[in-house]
């Protein structure tokens, strides 16, 4: 007959052997964490170069496992990090490249050449070629810093066509105030409340709150 010392006896070693099995299974886990690619991410390869990580001594070292991520940035670990580790995050930006072609000692142009900047925010069929080109070159900086500059120039564009509508407005809005103000001097609108003139007022009440540039745009005053 078993006794209930030896069946708690028995719990407790099930239990210590659960615990063992665990630790054993973490350990295997942490040894063979940067051995094979995280969830979601990637061996690096060359896809990020500059992106290292701080690691002892002020030294640092590549990122091994690197993913991307929707804000722009990227997430990387050092091959020493392990399950515990929180990742590092960078922004994702294209380095630059001082080098030339030796053999014809062509110096890099300083500024961007038509064709490019034309696949760049040119029509989509063109600007997919574009980036498939850049996939195959495997620099993750350089593919995402493209993929920026059109964001940015379709925003730009966008603004543009804005501030060019409210100029027409503009426009028309000082034509009907410059009309308005005409019917007020013709009707002698400040002879009729000439007894208000004394009023004390402040100078910039005199002022526009809009001046205009040379060049017809406006700006706040």
């Amino acid at each position: 007959m078993i006794t209930n010392q030896e069946t708690d006896t028995a719990i407790q070693y099930q239990r210590f052997n659960d615990q063992i099995r665990g630790l054993q299974e973490r350990i295997l886990q942490y040894k063979e964490t940067f051995e094979r690619a995280p969830e979601g991410y990637t061996l690096n390869n060359g896809h990020i170069p500059h992106f290292c990580i701080p690691c002892n001594n002020g030294l640092s070292c590549p990122a091994k496992w690197i993913k991307l991520n929707d804000d722009s940035t990227v997430s990387g670990y050092a091959n020493t990090d392990g399950p515990s580790s929180a990742p590092h995050i960078i922004d994702l930006y294209a380095m630059p490249d001082d080098q030339y072609d030796e053999d014809t000692n062509a110096m890099p142009a300083d500024s961007l050449l038509p064709w490019f900047r034309f696949l760049m925010v040119g029509p989509t069929i063109d600007f997919t070629l574009l980036h498939n080109a850049l996939v195959d070159h495997d620099d993750w900086g350089l593919t995402r810093e493209v993929h920026r500059y059109r964001d940015l120039n379709t925003e730009y564009t966008d603004i543009c066509v804005e501030l060019e509508q409210l100029q027409v407005r503009l426009d028309a809005i000082s034509q009907l105030r410059a009309s308005c103000e005409s019917c007020l001097i013709l009707a002698q609108a400040a002879n009729k409340v000439e007894k208000l003139s004394n009023i004390l007022h402040k100078p910039q009440a005199n002022c526009s709150g809009w001046k205009r540039k040379s060049h017809g745009r406006g700006r706040p005053f």
